[in-house]
């Protein structure tokens, strides 16, 4: 009896030791260090047209420009605000949202930096970030190298704005599907459309955004126009010229 019980002790270290062993083996699980940093995320601050009319000043000098085309709706920068444009049931545009990049520390008055925007490819989420940053030692810093880099990613559809710090961006790209790809084609101006802009003494302000395939849209200004909202939005359809979307006063 005791030669069992001393054989059933000696059986249960050797199992419990293997199993320690088995623990102490296994590869720690490593931290994907390829994410940046959820700072925080919050509601989504709007402002209203009669503020952004008012506050759009001599130092917002970016002219209206196109960022993404997407079904029933068109996201546009002006200045330093982000605009998501609705289409209505003829065909033109309206503002939905207006968004000052400003509280979110994106977008820059003073330097020619760009701002960049990836949206996904329905239009409802951007991943923003800042080209550049001019450090504490006045020295400029490109985002890729940027370890601190500060972006926000919108969701249009939530309302909700979401901050993160650092570069690592692509998992975030990926899973989001955030991308230059999901940018519209760039088409060609054709005749009519060159005619159009010489007839009216108009300036071709951006490239020539495709939707379908066949219908280009594209900013317009009067010539000499120093106003960046006398900007226009056109589209070219059938053969047709339209002027989709233009600032009304309050």
């Amino acid at each position: 009896m005791k030669k069992f019980l001393s054989m059933t002790v000696l059986l249960l270290i050797i199992v419990l030791a293997g199993c320690q062993k088995d623990q102490t083996t296994k590869p720690k699980q490593k931290t994907n260090t390829n994410d940046a940093k959820v700072v925080k995320t919050e509601k989504l601050e709007t402002m209203s047209y009669e503020d952004f009319y008012e506050n759009i000043g001599e130092e917002d000098w970016r002219n209206l420009d196109i960022i993404q085309v997407a079904d029933q709706k068109i996201t546009a920068v002006i200045g330093n605000y982000f605009l998501v444009l609705n289409e209505k049931k003829d065909y033109t545009y309206k503002i939905d949202k207006i968004i000052n990049l400003h509280l979110y520390g994106m977008g820059y008055y003073y330097n020619e930096e760009s701002t960049t925007f990836l949206p996904s490819k329905d239009g409802e989420k951007y991943l923003i970030y800042n080209g550049s940053r001019t450090d504490e030692k006045d020295q400029m810093i490109n985002a890729k190298d940027d370890k601190e880099l500060k972006s926000i990613v919108i969701d249009l559809k939530k309302d909700q704005v979401t901050y993160r710090k650092g570069n690592h961006l692509e998992n975030l790209k990926k899973k989001e599907g955030l991308s230059e790809s999901n940018y519209p084609e760039i088409g060609k101006v054709s005749k009519e459309m060159k005619q159009y802009a010489k007839k009216k003494k108009y300036e071709l302000m951006t490239n020539f955004y495709l939707k379908s395939g066949k219908d280009r849209f594209w900013v317009m200004k009067p010539l000499y126009e120093e106003n960046i909202l006398e900007g226009r939005i056109y589209r070219y359809h059938a053969g047709k010229i339209k002027c989709v979307f233009k600032f009304q006063e309050p």
